[in-house]
């Protein structure tokens, strides 16, 4: 006799079963992309060598790996969609401290913005771009100013290294200055110093290295050549290095002046102001009376020179000081006014 138990709910079916598998499984955290790929090819390839197997071999619970595989996997691809990672955050490590012109800052996602005036920032991993008309200055970690030439395509990569793809950049890194050196790398060799002011120019007919104060060491070619103020180093492809010797002020340095950062007269002492100025000029300062040095130190100043080139503003600031300058060759000499 056949008993029919109506209390047990018929058998699922197979389709359904599959389904609580994947259910169970869960969502599965956001893997990276490299961990993606792999999982991916895996079971592309698990799932060929089942299907290529003789249909009555293939298993039930084979079936279910597979689908749960490739469900997880989908289920991963959509939760990334939906939840794409936050953007890792770049650190803010130079400010522009003046622009002559528009200038293209690309980050390392590929998004710009023009920049047009001094005071924005700049993060890690940006790319400035100058343009034919556009000069800039940098103001990196522990005072350092980083000055660009028009056409020049520079990376700046951390606050002490700065990818130069080409045109020319400026290093002014007074003796005592915070923080580590700068480091200007370029496709023939790497710049590094300590304490000095230099020039790295690069196009296609190579690398020039001009030093104006202090020193520095080019890396290049798993060699090391160290230059001296008022040296040129060339380095070209396939030729020996060339050394040459160069002025340190004169109308060959005068894009530099050109987008020099403004210095704030109102409330600085004439001896700073001094001081300031024969150093963006490369020249050497001399006070011809010593008796004039402690009242250098304490005269103040007011106004501003914004715009000023640096004859003009000595012309300005000096006669109200009660001083005098006049030039011979590189040097400034100071002396009390007639």
């Amino acid at each position: 006799m056949t008993h029919t138990r109506d209390s047990e709910p018929p058998p699922e079916p197979r389709a359904d079963r599959i389904g609580q598998l994947v259910k169970l499984a869960g969502r599965r955290p956001v893997p990276d992309p490299a961990q993606w790929a792999h999982a991916h090819e895996a079971a592309r390839l698990e799932w060929t060598r089942i299907v290529e197997r003789r249909p009555w071999r293939v298993t039930f619970w084979r079936l279910a790996t597979a689908a749960i595989a490739l469900a997880g996997l989908g289920t991963v691809a959509w939760l990334a969609l939906r939840h794409p990672s936050a953007p890792i955050a770049r650190p803010e490590i130079a400010t522009f401290d003046a622009v002559t012109g528009p200038l293209l800052v690309i980050d390392s996602r590929g998004a710009s913005r023009s920049v047009t005036a001094a005071g924005e920032r700049i993060r890690a991993g940006d790319r400035l771009e100058t343009a034919a008309e556009t000069r800039a200055a940098l103001r990196m970690p522990g005072g350092i100013s980083v000055r660009l030439d028009r056409d020049t395509s520079a990376v700046v990569e951390s606050e002490n290294r700065l990818i130069l793809q080409r045109g020319a950049a400026y290093v002014d890194a007074a003796p005592g200055s915070g923080g580590a050196a700068l480091h200007i790398a370029t496709s023939l060799g790497v710049v590094q110093h300590t304490g000095t002011q230099f020039e790295v120019r690069l196009d296609a007919a190579g690398l020039q290295v001009r030093v104006r104060e202090g020193s520095v060491a080019v890396d290049a070619s798993g060699q090391r050549w160290t230059s001296q103020a008022g040296e040129l180093l060339v380095l070209t492809r396939g030729r020996p290095a060339e050394r040459r010797s160069v002025a340190t002020s004169g109308p060959e340095w005068s894009w530099v002046s050109d987008v020099t950062p403004p210095f704030r007269l109102e409330g600085a002492t004439a001896s700073a102001f001094l001081h300031w100025i024969a150093r963006e000029q490369g020249w050497t300062l001399e006070i011809d009376d010593p008796s004039l040095r402690a009242r250098i130190d304490r005269v103040g100043l007011h106004g501003s020179i914004e715009g000023f080139t640096a004859d003009e503003a000595l012309a300005a600031v000096l006669p109200t000081c009660g001083l005098a300058s006049r030039r011979q060759g590189n040097r400034l000499i100071v002396s009390a006014a007639p």
